[in-house]
This record gives structure tokens, C-alpha cells and sequence, in this order.
């Protein structure tokens, strides 16, 4: 049962990495081939990687494929969200049926504020240390231990605003994530396989964030890119500029964007505008 379930996931990630580079050739503007570049190839590596863990029969390859598969679901939306800021500024966008950035200076970066030391993120290198070494012996622990702790004070200062996280929100988040993921996937490889369709309408769009935390910020950011035909642009001064691929009018991509930040909100609990 588990080779069946490893051959399908290496299956389903062949098809779903063939699609992304179907979409990233096919689709007509740069911003719109980031979204084939960041959802199904994100969606198809992370099912490989999983599939070939299985395959392996290995514990350790199997947490190490999960391992990788997270860190995708981490890292791709930052860099569609970089490249697609990238192309907006050359000149690459000509097709936007409605464009609220345009006018304005995007922002350079999220301006960085010191953070506080936490043990969570402590544990979490320690345990992807562990993971990556294929090996839990007390040795590799203490040694991803002092890792981790040398890293969490490189980065982090003992002042600053400490996020709260709320358990249950986040795992409400986690699941409503995937499903978000799934669907995202679904809908660009449907465009890609049917290039002609004429919904396709590029827009860009300003949407005034509630949430006054900087994590919640960025966790939105990343969220949104793997929402259905959205694709964040830029993060500056309590906006999110939001490109569509299926533009239908301001509110409704307005409203799509709320409803993933109350998600937001429950896992991180933080200041917000009335």
C-alpha cells in the first residue's frame, strides 16, 4: 500500500511539474506564468520528494522528503513574490486590465525589526537538524541543540514584540493551507491545459491589511500567493498589492483577501484596525 501510494504521489508530481513548465511557456505575460511557477511546480516537487521518500521504505528519507516539501511551501511564495515585483518594475505587466500600484514606488523590503528569542524556533531547527543527520542519537541532538541556539541569537535580540501563536488557529490555518494549495494547483493547470481561456483578466490590486503585526503581514503575503489566481506583488505600509489572474472587480478580490486573514488572525492573535 505504501509503494502504491509513493508510485502515485511521483506520478502526480510528474504531471504537475510538466504542467508548470507547460504554463511557464504558454502563458502570454511574465506575471502570469508565476503563478504555473509557483503552484504546480511547488505542489508536484513536494509530491516527488514525498513519493520517493516512501518509495525508499526509509523512516529517515521519508521525514526528510516531508522536510523538503515544507520548506517549499515556505520559500516558494517569497521568491514569486521577489520575481514578480522584479517584472512589474522592468515594464513586463502590459496586459493589467486595472492596476492600483501603478503611480507609486514599491517598497524595497518589509522593514525588519528585532525579534524575540524563542524556544519554539529552537526546536524546530533541532528537529530539521536531526532529520537532515538521519541520525537521533543524544550526540546529534545536543550538537543540532547548540545549532540552533547559536542561530536563534545570530538573528534574534532579547527586545522587541513577541508574536503570540494560538495552537488551534494554526492548525485550523494548517488545513485550510493545504486546501488553498490544492486548489490554487487545480486552477492554473486548468488554464494551462486550456490556453484560449478567455477569463484570464490580469488586474492588480491595493487591499488595506487590518492586522498590524509584522508576522501576520508576511504570513498573509506567502498565504495569498497560494490562494486561487492570486499572486502577492508587494507588502508596503499596511497594504498587500495583490495580482489577479481571473479579475472580477476590487471588492471581490478585497473580500478573497479577507477571509484568508481572519485564517491569518486566528493563528497569530495580534493588533488590528477596526
Amino acid at each position: 500500500m505504501i509503494d502504491i501510494l509513493g508510485q502515485f504521489l511521483l506520478l502526480v508530481g510528474a504531471i504537475l511539474s510538466a504542467l508548470a513548465a507547460w504554463g511557464i511557456l504558454d502563458f502570454p505575460t511574465p506575471l502570469a506564468r508565476m503563478h504555473a511557477a509557483t503552484k504546480p511546480a511547488s505542489l508536484g516537487l513536494a509530491s516527488m520528494v514525498l513519493g520517493a521518500g516512501l518509495l525508499t521504505d526509509s523512516y529517515g528519507l521519508t521525514a526528510l522528503g516531508a522536510l523538503v516539501a515544507v520548506g517549499l511551501f515556505l520559500t516558494t511564495p517569497i521568491s514569486g513574490h521577489l520575481l514578480g515585483r522584479a517584472a512589474y518594475l522592468a515594464g513586463q505587466a502590459p496586459e493589467l486590465v486595472h492596476d492600483d500600484l501603478a503611480g507609486t514606488t514599491p517598497s524595497p523590503g518589509l522593514t525588519q525589526t528585532r525579534r524575540s528569542f524563542a524556544w519554539w524556533r529552537v526546536a524546530v531547527l533541532t528537529v530539521s537538524w536531526l532529520v537532515l543527520w538521519q541520525d537521533f542519537a543524544l550526540g546529534t541532538a545536543v550538537a543540532g541543540l547548540l545549532v540552533a541556539v547559536g542561530v536563534e541569537l545570530a538573528v534574534a535580540g532579547w527586545a522587541g514584540e513577541r508574536s503570540r501563536i494560538s495552537v488551534l488557529g494554526s492548525l485550523l490555518f494548517a488545513v485550510r493551507y493545504v486546501g488553498l494549495v490544492v486548489r490554487s494547483t487545480a486552477r492554473v493547470a486548468w488554464e494551462v491545459v486550456t490556453p484560449r481561456n478567455e477569463k484570464v483578466r490580469e488586474a492588480i490590486v491595493r487591499v488595506p491589511l487590518r492586522t498590524r503585526s509584522e508576522s501576520a503581514a508576511v504570513l498573509l503575503a506567502n498565504a495569498i500567493t497560494y490562494t486561487p489566481g492570486t499572486l502577492t506583488i508587494d507588502l508596503a505600509e499596511g497594504c498587500l498589492f495583490v495580482h489577479v489572474l481571473h479579475f472580477e472587480d476590487v471588492e471581490t478580490t478585497i473580500a478573497d483577501v479577507r477571509r484568508v486573514e481572519e485564517l491569518v488572525l486566528a493563528a497569530i492573535p495580534g493588533p488590528i484596525d477596526a
